[in-house]
C-alpha cells in the first residue's frame, strides 16, 4: 500500500500565493509558533526567521518540524 499525504487545498491556495511552507502547515495544524517550537525543539526564533524569510530550514531541522507537523519532510521544503 502506498502511503499518500494530501495537501489540503487551504494549504495548496497559501503555498502558491508564496506563504513559506512551514507557516501554511503550522496554520493548519492550528500550532502556534511557541507550540511548534516546544513540540520540535527549535528556537522559536528559528521558526520566525524561516517564516520571515530570512532563514533556510537547515537539514537537522527537518525531521523534528515535520513529526511536530505532521508532515512529510519534503513539503516543507
Amino acid at each position: 500500500m502506498v502511503d499518500v499525504f494530501r495537501v489540503p487545498m487551504d494549504v495548496t491556495y497559501a503555498l502558491a500565493g508564496g506563504e513559506p511552507a512551514l507557516m501554511a502547515y503550522r496554520r493548519w495544524r492550528n500550532i502556534s509558533r511557541d507550540d511548534l517550537a516546544a513540540k520540535s525543539g527549535i528556537p522559536k526564533e528559528d521558526i520566525e526567521a524561516i517564516e520571515d524569510g530570512n532563514k533556510d530550514i537547515e537539514e537537522e531541522m527537518l525531521e523534528s518540524l515535520s513529526i511536530a507537523l505532521k508532515v512529510p519532510q519534503d513539503q516543507l521544503i
